[in-house]
Formats: C-alpha cells, structure tokens, sequence
C-alpha cells in the first residue's frame, strides 16, 4: 500500500490521523504509550485540550474492535468531532497500522520542530512603563526571574503592558504595546539582594499607538490566547516572560497588520522574509465572532470562552450515561455524610452556594451534584450561566432587546428553564458560577421572593410582560462563590436568607484523593502537596486571608493518562501557585519570594 503523503493533509486530517492510529492499535502495543506524549506536542500546537484528543481517539476506538476497547457506541459520534475525522477515516481506515504509523511519526516531527523563536513580556513597572510611553527606545526590564535562557541577543520581544487598572499608581491603558528586540543578555544577577532576579534591556522597535486588548483578538484563534497578549493578563507576576511559538506570533501580527495596515513596512523591517510571508498568507478570522449586537467585546469573550468550555465538558461527559452517589464520592473527593448533609441542603432548602477558594472543584462539584440526585448525566435538566457586573434582569429573565430594526422582547435562560421544567416533574438544576459577581437583587427583580423554598409555585407578574410567572417547585438553584476574590460584592440579607451556604475545603486529606495522587508513584508531587498543605496552614494563619484563600486540590488533579514529570511540576508551580499567591501576598513581597522558593525547591527533595 502507497505511503501516505502528509503534505496533501490538513493541520486538522494530522490530527483525525493521530487520534485513528491510538484508536487502531491495542493498549498492549507498545506505541500506545506514546500518545500522551505525542497529544502534548498536539496541543502545544492548535492550543487544544489533551482530553480533546483522548475524545477523538475514544470516538475512533468502536471502528477498530480489534483493539479490544468498546468506544463510544454511538455512530454518530465520530462525525461529531469534524468532517475530518470522517474523511480521514474513509480515507485510511484499510490502511495498514504500520503504513499510518509512519505517517504519524511524520506529523509529529514536523510539529515538534516548529520553534519558539520570540518571547512574550508583560510589564507592570510604572518606571518601566513611563519611559516606554515616553518614546525611549532602549528600556532596562528588571525584577525578571523566568525563562533566563530564553532571552537571546537580539531575540524579538513581544510587549504588553500589564498592571491592575484600579490602582492610583497604574495611569496607562493596558494592553499589547509594541514590538521589541534584545540589546543585552541577561546580567546584573541577584541585584539587591535577591538571589532570583536579574535584569536584561530591550530596544523599542516599533510601537502601535494603540494598546490592544484580549478582545480585539478574538477572531484570531492562536492570538486570542496567547501568553500575555491574549486573556491571560491578570494572575501573573508585574514583569513576567514567556515564550511564544511561531504560530502564536503570526496569528498576533495578522491581527495587528489587519487593523493597522500601514504598519506593514516596520514589520517587514523587524521580522524575517519567511515568517511575514505566513502573516500575509494567515487566515484573517480565525474563529467565529460570538458578539451579539449590543454586547460588549468582554461580553463576547466571555461568552466565547463558556461556550468553549460548555463544549469540553458535554464532549467530556457523553461517554456516561448512569451517574450515582459513588461516581460522586470518587470524582468529588467527599465523604458520605457531607455528600449526604450537601444534597439534603439541596433538596430542603432549594438554594445553595458552594462557596470556597480557587481550585477546590466548586464548579465541577455543582454538576456532579446535580448529575448524582437525578442519577444519571442528563444535560437537558441542568443549566450553567455566569454571572458578571454587567449581567442584567434583561439578560436573566426577560427586557427588550437590540435589533437592526429597534427593540425585541427576549426571554432569558432562567425564564425558559423553569418554563421546561414546568412540564416535567423531574428536578432540575440550575448553576450560577461567579454569583457573588453580579448584583443579584437586581437580576433576580421580583422573583427574590419566588426562589424562596415556601413560595415555589406562588405566582407574580413579571415586570417587562406582565405575565404571571413561577418558579417551580423541582427547580433548585446552584450557585458557585470565590471566597478569595477581592473583588467580591456584598452578598446582602435577603439573599443569604434563601440560600443556604456551604463550605467547600481543599481536599488533600481525603482517602480516595491520596488514593490517586499515589498511583501517580511520583515523589515529586507528593512532596508539592505537602508543601501545598503548609503553604495553606500559612494562608489560614494570616489575618489578611484566612480559610477561604487556601490553595485547593484541583490543581493536581489530572486525568489518568497524565504523565506527571519535572515539566508538569515545574508549570503547575510557575503558572498556577505562584501567581495565585503573588496576588494574595501583593504587598508583601518576601513572603511571596518565601514561599517561590520552597515551591521550586520540591524537584530537588
């Protein structure tokens, strides 16, 4: 049989590829090992989930009964995944394993050598920042920690302005700024005394005028994310580093060039011939706009990133049908009697708020709550929306709309998911993440009396339609609150009155959690969380955080197929820990240096 020629393919028919030779070979040969390793090299590439793969491969596995796994036993489902997966399949199901094996080690290799030729900074020092505004061109960047081997001689530098808009001292408009290269290596190690950090100087190449912000890219797929440009502006170090593939710097320049067309010559000046030439030929809209007329570009964001979201976690879920208390116990890391305690709260008091701090599942508890009282993963009968500042009583139940032609009445998900669950008698639940983010009086309006367990079923007339409404009786409410949010709104009275609020704790001390975190038979890890668990016993000592700012046990909770190694520890440290406890120590800044240092000195225990 001819060799397959992966020029003629897709980036997304390499992928289909991948996912069908994991799903065509049994897990007793041997090269069914690799692919975690080879989703990761995936990933890193199209910005894709791991599990998303797993999906894929999964959806493959019921074509292939030869290799002993079930699959998904619905044919539908591979076509599910995208026409390329079909075509592929159509294309090389008669192919033989070694013939597709060849030609996945192909993809692999032409991905795994793709570089990251440039580095992505964010500044927040208002010295720094100012002489940039300024108009001068080279710039010292200081109080750098990271990624010191990346930051080569005349390495081209993608620059942000980072810093928190709310404070008196950050009087510039954050944003992606300009475009950089590196005049001098990193030096000056260990300056004032601290062992860590050192500096490095950049020259200002060019400077866009405008400081673009994450929603601008939101039609670009690869930009939309990248590091420091993209979304991830918050939650990170005031001078961070990172690096960013080629893939990312193009989607990032294409957005920019669209936007500010004259700009074209400057570029061709600072970046190479062959890599302007994959800007010019880039696809323009990478995703789709989600922004409905009126919405803001936030809004349309968020909205994009829930969906995004919503969709892995349907795509994650379908495999299952059943789900009982025990699928629970073992997911959630809860014992018996507080699932028990938890769900009579539930099912007595009809309002909950899982209230807790980042990382201790509270999201992923909601569903799964639901999920267990209804005994199987009916999506039908559970809905999430999140609240925001901006989300309104119009937005929730019912108002008028923008349209081209004036104003329509639109009704909202709270409205029509009670309108379901009317002709049903089966509970239903309804999440509301980030609750405590909106001014709930104001969105609930005049059914903050009709959520109350006693006055289900009453009826009042809404406020835009005059209609009389209720709020059945098998509808319970969910909601989810960050106790370690500064940003918090007062949850007031009334509504603390007709919730009922439950702490969710990290769980590092339950059986079935240790359980886990040992088959991972990494001493690396287990060594992490020790240090995690007397990180939080320092958190809960301190009078400024308490409780409710723990680190919770969500961030070492992989899927089974994940390979903890130095890579995974060094990222989870860096990017998730660090940060999160960069903001809750903000002024304190030896007690974050502290506490930096017991964490990167895991590897070496």
């Amino acid at each position: 049989m001819e060799k397959i020629d992966i020029n003629k393919l897709t980036p997304d028919q390499h992928q289909a590829l991948v996912c069908m030779f994991f799903a065509m070979i049994p897990k007793t040969d041997t090269r069914y090992r690799k692919r975690n390793a080879y989703w990761e090299i995936l990933q890193k590439r199209f910005n894709k989930k791991v599990t998303t793969y797993k999906h894929a491969k999964d959806a493959f596995d019921f074509y292939f009964p030869n290799n002993n796994r079930i699959g998904w036993s619905d044919d539908r489902t591979l076509g599910r995944r995208g026409k390329e997966f079909e075509e592929v399949y159509e294309l090389y199901k008669d192919y033989s394993v070694d013939t597709i094996a060849q030609a996945v080690e192909e993809i692999i290799s032409l991905y795994k050598s793709e570089k990251n030729s440039f580095v992505s900074m964010k500044c927040g020092f208002p010295e720094t920042v100012h002489a940039m505004l300024k108009g001068e061109k080279e710039i010292v960047i200081d109080g750098v920690y990271t990624l010191q081997e990346e930051l080569l001689l005349d390495r081209i530098v993608f620059v942000t302005l980072g810093g928190d808009t709310g404070k008196a001292e950050v009087d510039w408009e954050p944003g992606f700024f300009g475009i950089a290269h590196i005049i001098k290596a990193p030096y000056d190690h260990g300056y004032n005394g601290k062992d860590k950090y050192f500096k490095f100087d950049i020259c200002m190449d060019c400077v866009f005028g405008h400081t673009y912000k994450r929603e601008e890219f939101l039609n670009y797929r690869d930009a939309f994310d990248a590091r420091y440009i993209g979304p991830e502006l918050t939650r990170d170090p005031s001078q961070a580093i990172s690096s960013m593939d080629d893939s990312k710097a193009v989607a990032v320049i294409r957005a920019v060039l669209d936007r500010q067309p004259d700009l074209k010559r400057e570029f061709e000046e600072i970046f190479p011939e062959n890599f302007m030439e994959r800007v010019l030929g880039a696809v323009r809209v990478l995703i789709p706009t989600v922004a409905e007329f009126g919405e803001t570009a936030e809004d349309a964001v968020r909205t994009y990133t829930e969906e995004k979201r919503t969709e892995e976690e349907e795509a994650e879920e379908e495999v299952y049908d059943e789900y009982t208390v025990e699928n629970f116990l073992s997911e959630v890391f809860m014992k018996k009697d507080e699932y028990e305690l938890l769900s009579g709260l539930l099912m007595v008091k009809k309002n909950v708020i899982l209230q807790g701090a980042p990382g201790v599942g509270k999201t992923f508890m909601a569903k799964r709550l639901a999920y267990s009282i209804l005994g199987r993963r009916d999506k039908k009968r559970v809905q999430m929306v999140q609240f925001h500042q901006s989300y309104s009583y119009e937005d929730f139940i019912v108002g008028y709309r923008p349209t081209g032609n004036g104003f329509e009445l639109e009704y909202g998900p709270f409205y029509k998911f009670c309108k379901q669950a009317e002709k049903d008698d089966k509970p239903y639940f309804f999440i509301i993440d980030e609750i405590n983010r909106g001014n709930v009086s104001k969105i609930l309006g005049e059914l903050l009396m009709l959520i109350e367990g006693d006055k289900r079923g009453e009826a009042l007339k809404l406020l835009y339609t005059k209609e009389e409404f209720t709020v059945p009786s098998n509808v319970y409410i969910i909601g989810m609150m960050n106790t370690a949010d500064r940003s918090l709104a007062i949850i007031d009275y009334a509504l603390r009155r007709r919730f009922a609020f439950y702490d969710v704790r990290p769980a590092f001390n339950n059986e079935t959690f240790i359980e886990l975190a040992n088959k991972k038979e990494s001493d690396t890890l287990n060594h992490l969380i020790s240090y995690v668990k007397m990180l939080n016993d320092d958190i809960r000592k301190d009078d400024s955080l308490g409780k409710g700012f723990e680190v919770g046990h969500s961030y070492f909770c992989t899927s089974a197929d994940t390979i903890i190694d130095d890579r995974w520890i060094k990222s989870t440290i860096e990017y998730e820990i660090i940060p999160l406890i960069s903001e809750y120590w903000f002024d304190d800044r030896d007690k974050v240096d502290e506490w930096s240092a017991k964490l990167r000195g895991v590897e070496n225990d």
